[in-house]
């Protein structure tokens, strides 16, 4: 026997379903705002403590503007990454600026498997760059940038090195904003030929020619 579906049912539980979605899209839309709002204002707090921090003196002759939590907080990440510490709370911002921008930059796994990319590949440089300043080894990258650095040198030499943190920079930017650099590109592009052409004066308008001698009207005869 063939079944009958009442059509009328059906759209109504297909209201009753889109209905109950609202409220939980809603609700995740407000939470990962407020996740979005902790991420700035944390953001700021860890790019207040590393700017306002100076390697060169001991945590203990230090002052901060964020406080005693600043200033051991600026001595931990520059401890661990060097002076790509700064990435940390750059890199933070953006998380949190992407719960306002979701259509723009995608959350999730790809975007922090980018930034810890981002970060390895930096402090890896900045430890390489160290190698060249003095005869002391500082280590600019940090402890994680001088690890990456030991690391990749014993497996891939050091030209090696140097392409593998270089490659990895553009791959741990593109996972973090998973839009390709054509598409960038084309994107550049546009802005400055409207830029260029907002620039430009716009012609002035050709007026039409008028005869040297324009026919008299009929019947006016001086």
């Amino acid at each position: 026997p063939t079944k009958i579906v009442d059509k009328g049912s059906a759209t109504e539980i297909g209201a009753r379903r889109l209905r109950a979605k609202k409220p939980a899209r809603r609700a995740g839309r407000w939470l990962r705002e407020v996740k979005g709002i902790l991420a700035l204002a944390l953001a700021a707090f860890g790019l207040t403590a590393i700017a306002a921090f100076d390697p060169a003196v001991h945590p203990l002759d230090q002052a901060s503007p964020v406080g005693p939590i600043g200033v051991w907080l600026g001595w931990l990440f520059f401890t661990a990454f060097g002076y790509a510490a700064y990435i940390v709370p750059l890199l933070l911002g953006l998380w949190g600026v992407s719960a306002f921008l979701r259509p723009v930059l995608h959350r999730g796994a790809p975007m922090l498997a980018g930034m810890a990319v981002l970060l390895v590949a930096v402090t890896g440089v900045l430890a390489l760059a160290s190698d060249t300043l003095s005869e002391v080894r500082i280590h600019r990258g940090g402890m994680l940038g001088g690890a990456v650095v030991e690391t990749l040198k014993l497996s891939v030499g050091g030209a090696g090195t140097w392409l593998v943190l270089l490659a990895a920079m553009p791959i741990g930017f593109l996972l973090v904003t998973q839009s390709s650099f054509a598409a960038l590109g084309r994107r550049v592009g546009a802005r400055v030929a409207a830029l260029r052409s907002r620039g430009r004066p716009k012609p002035a308008p050709v007026q039409p020619e008028l005869p040297l001698f324009a026919a008299s009207p009929a019947g006016a005869e001086s």
